[in-house]
């Protein structure tokens, strides 16, 4: 299919006024509320999966983190959903709480209830339950602001494969899972660590960022679990023993699966999904041990925009999509983003923002716009394969769109570009 020009979405930005910049003493405050779903509740994740949940392995949790710097009150919430875009969270928590901005991430978790009616004022039970206990959340968590340090770290894991193999003939092939390890290309096996901790290195919340797919467990589980995630942040927690919240912000996994994928439950799929997650919690603690104290007034710029792209195969509608950006300190970069993004998408933004780290969040859903489902590269697209050529929806070029208006962005705040002519060059 020839590439729409992506070029006019310029035209159509929306510059939201939804940016921030602060330099000062920092505080947090995180907490957490179970949002299982009933049983008998549709799961997501799996078309091939037959009935409705039988039960709960594991809670699935929403996490609040509530970052206060200045005039800057950010509110950060994870979900162990599919996916979860509540406009009526990201509204309230502004207009009642005092919020700047609130980014809502969920973990992608297959094993979990599909939040049918999110995205619009729900009439269904459950969901609202979740935007109830998410807002109450972030409330309560606001009586409980302590003083942080900032510090950011990286590690590497080696626990996934590009699901898309492109053949010598150039024709792709779905490896969905590759317990044989097969070498595949890309993959983006760094595991990026945000730590806030006490004036005594304590930690407080730690954020974990990683690019993969939370499909170890397959269509045939009908039990509620938030996945290899939740297994990893819950050995992350026991291990630091402190109280410390330890939050999973996926990557750029589009196209990225374990190598267990879809283990069947008859061959220890939670097995399985345990000793994966633990083992990227190993690779966490390993980051944490070598970082620094971190820095109690670190400067922290935040700001969102909107492009309206068309849907690639029906041009005649159109897709609006908000991303958030995130410069932490001069050092760190990070882009949310509302979609899956195949992984080459976050290897290229980090190879061209000059930052020692940049990390992509995918699923991340601002208060604005739609949710993207797949974000192709321009090669994937033209390969094909699921999520490139087919399970997409937004045009090619978009998630090279966003890349390059982010390494824009952060040149701008690094104060690498002129905002005026200099014409004595």
């Amino acid at each position: 299919m020839p590439l729409r020009s992506v070029a006019s979405a310029l035209l159509l930005i929306l510059l939201l006024p939804l940016a921030g910049v602060s330099t000062g003493p920092i505080s947090v405050a995180a907490g957490r509320v179970d949002i299982t779903a009933p049983v008998r509740y549709p799961m997501g994740g799996y078309s091939a999966r037959k009935g409705s949940s039988e039960g709960t392995h594991d809670p699935l949790l929403a996490k609040v983190l509530l970052i206060k710097t200045g005039n800057l009150q950010v509110g950060i919430i994870t979900y162990d959903l599919l996916s979860f875009n509540s406009e009526r969270v990201a509204r309230e928590a502004k207009q009642k709480l005092g919020f700047t901005q609130v980014l809502q991430i969920a973990s992608h978790t297959h094993s979990g209830p599909v939040a049918k009616d999110s995205g619009a004022p729900s009439a269904d039970s459950w969901v609202h339950g979740v935007e109830d206990k998410a807002l109450a959340a972030l409330k309560e968590a606001q009586t409980r602001y302590v003083p942080a340090r900032l510090s950011v770290g990286q590690g590497v894991a080696l626990l996934c494969h590009n699901r898309r193999r492109v053949n010598a003939d150039g024709t792709v092939t779905m490896l969905w899972r590759n317990a044989e390890r097969i070498p595949t290309s890309p993959v983006d096996p760094r595991v990026g660590v945000i730590r806030f901790s006490d004036a005594s290195g304590k930690p407080l919340a730690v954020l974990v960022n990683y690019a993969c797919h939370a499909v170890v467990l397959g269509a045939d589980n009908l039990q509620y679990s938030a996945d290899w995630p939740g297994f990893m942040y819950h050995y992350v927690e026991k291990q630091l023993g402190n109280g410390a919240l330890v939050y999973f912000l996926p990557g750029a996994s589009g196209d990225i699966n374990p190598y267990n994928a879809e283990q069947p439950s008859s061959e220890d799929a939670f097995g399985v999904a345990q000793k994966m997650g633990e083992s990227l919690g190993q690779t966490v603690l390993a980051v944490l041990k070598r970082m620094p104290p971190g820095n109690d007034t670190p400067e922290i710029e935040i700001a969102q925009e909107t492009y309206t792209f068309k849907e690639r195969f029906d041009p005649t509608k159109e897709l609006a999509v908000q991303v958030t950006r995130m410069l932490l300190d001069k050092n760190t970069g990070i882009l949310a983003v509302p979609g899956e993004m195949f992984v080459s998408h976050a290897i290229r933004l980090q190879d061209r923002v000059p930052l020692p780290r940049t990390f992509l969040v995918s699923n991340a859903y601002g208060g604005q716009g739609q949710l993207a489902a797949y974000i192709p590269t321009i090669s994937a697209a033209m390969e094909g394969g699921y999520g490139a050529n087919y399970a997409t929806r937004i045009e090619v070029g978009a998630g090279e769109w966003i890349v390059t208006r982010s390494v824009v962005w952060f040149y701008e705040r690094l104060g690498r570009l002129d905002n005026a002519p200099d014409l004595s060059r």
